[in-house]
């Protein structure tokens, strides 16, 4: 089962950015290996690792508050998670050695899903707009990105073709750089994606005349998108690799950011839908059948006899299905009377009939008329 970001931090769901923040300080300082001795605070300390850099990012949270633990999980990768991320930041500011005492990249990236390796690609954001039925139905669009892809004629290492490799001078081949800073809290050494080369550890004699040894084009591409069932306003879909490529890290993703169009007769709550009716008199009266708007077009229900403004008939199953199940919702209809503003004469006085007709009735009438 995926944890729980916010009981792994301690904090309510509505808790704000500072709560958060303060929050994670606390695990981080009790947890951190290099103090806590107890085999199990490694894993304690990386659980609150992960939950922070989601729950410290706005549109991350987001995401995770709408897909859940184990939707979010299904739709983000480590690197994911803790790209963009100011854990690090955080660590240095309290002090906290980064590489614990190992200087051992792998053990550093155990603990941040190797977000600080090689340079990934920029991702990028598309927003998309889609309607009610589309949202109901579920449908392919294809649509125009424009992004940075790999270079053809270099295959994304920016040299032209049949040129030598030679060992980068910056980094010695190593493909990073170590920096040195003095701070309050004393010396601090970090490990960073040497700039020349890119992480590769090596340069080209000459650089590809198609991209000019970025290893990559600037490109308008057709994709396919797929909108799955019960998706709704603010949700991302994610496209990996479609995002920006960069020289030595690859490409970044696409995210699909949803906003659902409003509808000319139908409103959306969660995953039911409402529609207003309105219904002649005689038939709140007598009942019978009435059209109305559906997802799927016009469609006839009944409705009782002495039907009242206001009624709320809930059609089951005739709503949005469920994102993250089989479930859907309901299809609730509001009725409202339609009481005409003029009449003929002989409706009038068919009307004025009944009228009397009640009144000799003496009031002993076990019928509730509410507004009639």
């Amino acid at each position: 089962m995926d944890k729980d970001y916010y009981e792994v931090l301690g904090v309510p769901k509505n808790a704000s950015e500072e709560e958060i923040k303060k929050a994670y300080r606390i695990i981080a300082l009790k947890y951190h290996p290099d103090r806590n001795p107890d085999k199990n605070a490694t894993e304690i300390f990386k659980q609150a690792n992960e939950a922070y850099a989601v729950l410290s990012d706005p549109e991350k949270r987001k995401q995770y508050d709408a897909y859940g633990p184990e939707g979010f999980s299904q739709r983000y990768t480590a690197d994911d998670i803790f790209r963009g991320s100011n854990v690090q930041d955080i660590l240095r500011e309290m002090g906290i050695n980064l590489n614990f005492g190992f200087g051992n990249d792998d053990l550093f990236s155990s603990f941040f899903g190797g977000a600080q390796g090689q340079q990934h690609g920029q991702d990028v954001l598309y927003r998309m707009d889609v309607t009610l039925q589309d949202v109901a139905k579920g449908v392919s669009k294809t649509i125009s990105v424009r992004h940075v892809k790999v270079c053809g004629m270099c295959r994304g290492n920016g040299a032209e073709p049949g040129t030598r490799q030679l060992k980068c001078a910056e980094c010695r081949g190593s493909g990073y750089v170590n920096v040195i800073r003095n701070s309050f809290f004393g010396r601090i050494q970090t490990t960073s994606v040497c700039q020349k080369c890119m992480g590769e550890g090596k340069v080209y004699e000459k650089k590809c005349r198609e991209c000019g040894g970025k290893g990559g084009i600037v490109a308008n591409e057709s994709v396919q998108v797929n909108i799955p069932q019960g998706i709704g306003t603010g949700m991302r879909l994610k496209l990996d690799n479609m995002g920006d490529f960069v020289k030595g890290g690859g490409s970044g993703d696409l995210y699909i950011e949803i906003k659902e169009l409003p509808d000319r007769l139908l409103k959306r709550e969660g995953n039911n839908i409402i529609a207003n009716a309105s219904v002649p008199f005689y038939t709140a009266i007598l009942g019978g059948e009435i059209s109305v708007p559906s997802i799927d077009g016009m469609k006839t229900i009944d409705i009782a006899p002495g039907t009242a403004p206001g009624t709320r008939i809930v059609v089951r199953g005739a709503g949005i299905k469920n994102l993250n199940s089989s479930s859907k919702g309901d299809e609730i209809v509001i009725v409202n009377v339609s009481i005409p503003k003029s009449i003929s004469a002989s409706e009038r006085e068919l009307i004025e009939r009944y009228r009397d007709w009640e009144r000799k009735a003496g009031g002993h009438s076990d019928r509730k008329f509410g507004i009639f």
